[in-house]
């Protein structure tokens, strides 16, 4: 790829990301404002003096300097945005949420114009007090079904978006219904509230207008010419859209391989996936290509090299799933030359849970970890005089209830091998938490010996004892082993040297004579201070130097 195409494209990157933050921010500000809106309507179920406190309270801001700039500067943020990201888009095939998002957002400014003008615009121009009363007998009856539509449009639009945003948080899911209820409560009481009013008012025998016929004349030619000009620029854009796909056939292509051996030939300019949604291959996006979630990402197995860099907010959400080098989001990746590529996530079956999920550990990462190792001592000769059934009940006991101390503790179970089990901390909140939960967990594993002892004395010829080791250092974290069936997945587990010593750790109690055996790296990592424990040094396999070491003869030893 030439210097200038690389600067270009990559000035595209840097922009098409920071454009998707403004139109959320500014998208945002306008459901706020649509909100409010509606709820001031519902107010018409109390009385039209109700929805008139209100409307003082909300006007108050929204029509004060700042607010006034605040709502104007994201009304036309956001529509020059989604009218450039119309004119951007080079495939139709869409979600049905997306498209009903994008048809209605369409139709929005055909309404909208008019009702700006027939309320702060009549009180811009001839200083109509566009108060409650006034607007009711103003388009009660004969505005009414474009109120309800404009009200529909808006708010469908607004509702698919923030869920479109909203469904990649860990909470969202949890309260989705609730939130689906007010979402389909608040149009239903606003609809009711604007009859109600409309019709009381009119009942009441009306307002006396101030306005002369030719004001009336001239405010309504100005809603025709508005909405005719609002239709011009939708045609506009299409017919824009139309000529855009045509020119497309004509331009350079580049030619794209998947996984499975399909090829595909594609204009450059759309991103990787508007291709493979033109050319209908199968591609997960679960926030729509907006770079908010990682279930487009892709390995890129061939043109690598070729590629711009990932911009700022790409390589956040790399950063964030622990993605490799060849790993890319193809909603923001705009190929400019030949690629293959390999889908990481399925298509028909990764849903919005997915994203909360955010699996990092699909195709492995290294970050610093805490690792802990714990044994029975002498296991062997213990169940060599029992009977099968009493070694799995007293092994079931044993794991059973110190897992409950690792997983309280907030370590991750990784698995257990024979009588033994191998733990990992901090792999969400870090090493230094994790080091502290992993010495914590130690400690409770401590109780959990006591109290097993305890119940099992009558069965047991000698106390059950174990020993601990845990070593704080880089691992690399995945899952690894043959898929499992009927959707489970298989467990995370931890390699390296990391893993290894402190395997040896724990192996080292044994020799030591005592129950739990930390390195000092942990300890530092876990800031545990004071002259606490036995320090010493041990050799580990594959090192050539010593390791330095803090020796518990009993895990309860350790401070709180």
């Amino acid at each position: 790829m030439s210097d200038a195409n690389q600067g270009k494209q990559a000035a595209l990157g840097r922009l098409r990301p920071s454009m998707h933050k403004v139109r959320l921010y500014s998208g945002l500000i306008l459901f706020i404002f649509a909100a409010t809106h509606l709820i001031n309507h519902a107010f018409g179920l109390v009385s039209i003096d109700a929805m008139e406190a209100v409307r003082t309270i909300r006007s108050g801001f929204w029509r004060s300097p700042p607010g006034t700039v605040m709502l104007y500067g994201a009304l036309i943020l956001h529509v020059m945005l989604t009218i450039w990201k119309f004119a951007q888009r080079r495939s139709w095939r869409v979600s049905f949420g997306e498209g009903v998002q994008l048809a209605f957002g369409l139709l929005i400014p055909l309404l909208l114009v008019r009702h700006m003008i027939g309320t702060r615009g009549l009180h811009e121009i001839f200083g109509v007090d566009d108060n409650y009363r006034f607007e009711l007998w103003a388009m009660w009856p004969g505005e009414a079904v474009r109120q309800i539509l404009l009200i529909s449009l808006i708010w469908v639009h607004g509702c698919i978006g923030m869920h479109m945003w909203l469904r990649m948080k860990s909470w969202y899911a949890g309260i989705v219904w609730p939130l689906f209820g007010i979402a389909v409560l608040i149009p239903v009481l606003a609809y009711a509230g604007f009859s109600v009013g409309g019709r009381t008012i009119h009942l009441e025998g009306g307002v006396e207008s101030t306005l002369t016929g030719e004001q009336v004349g001239f405010i309504y030619r100005l809603m025709d010419q508005a909405s005719l000009g609002a239709f011009v620029v939708i045609i506009a854009l299409l017919v824009f859209r139309l000529g855009r796909m045509i020119f497309d056939r004509y331009r350079p292509q580049v030619r794209i391989t998947y996984a499975d051996g399909r090829t595909v030939a594609s204009e450059r300019g759309p991103t990787l996936l508007e291709i493979s949604r033109q050319h209908g291959v199968p591609h997960a996006s679960v926030c729509g290509g907006k770079a908010r979630c990682s279930t487009c990402r892709v390995r890129i197995t061939e043109g690598l090299e070729e590629l711009q860099e990932p911009d700022d907010t790409e390589q956040k959400v790399l950063d964030r799933i622990g993605a490799a080098a060849n790993v890319r989001l193809a909603c923001q990746l705009v190929p400019a030359s030949d690629l293959g590529v390999a889908t990481l996530l399925p298509a028909r079956r990764t849903l919005a849970e997915d994203v909360a999920r955010q699996d990092k550990y699909q195709w492995g990462v290294e970050q610093t970890v805490a690792i802990m190792f714990a044994d029975i001592r002498d296991f062997t000769t213990l169940s060599e005089s029992r009977l099968p059934f009493d070694v799995v009940f007293m092994l079931n006991q044993y794991l059973g209830q110190m897992s409950d101390a690792i997983e309280d503790s907030g370590g991750y179970v990784d698995k257990f091998i024979g009588d033994g089990i191998m733990a990992i901390f901090g792999m969400e909140r870090g090493p230094e938490a994790g080091s502290a939960n992993a010495l914590a967990a130690a400690r409770a594993m401590g109780g959990v010996l006591d109290a097993l002892n305890r119940s099992l004395d009558a069965d047991l010829d000698q106390p059950l004892k174990i020993g601990i080791g845990i070593h704080t250092g880089p691992a690399i974290l995945g899952r690894i082993g043959a898929s499992v069936s009927q959707g489970a997945t298989q467990r995370i587990t931890a390699l390296g040297d990391t893993v290894n010593t402190a395997s040896r750790l724990e192996s080292s109690s044994k020799e030591l004579a005592c129950q739990l055996v930390i390195s000092e790296s942990t300890a530092e990592f876990a800031q545990m201070h004071g002259d606490v424990g036995e320090r010493s040094s041990i050799m580990v396999k594959g090192r050539q130097e010593e390791v330095p070491i803090i020796a518990f003869g009993r895990a309860l030893d350790l401070p709180s």
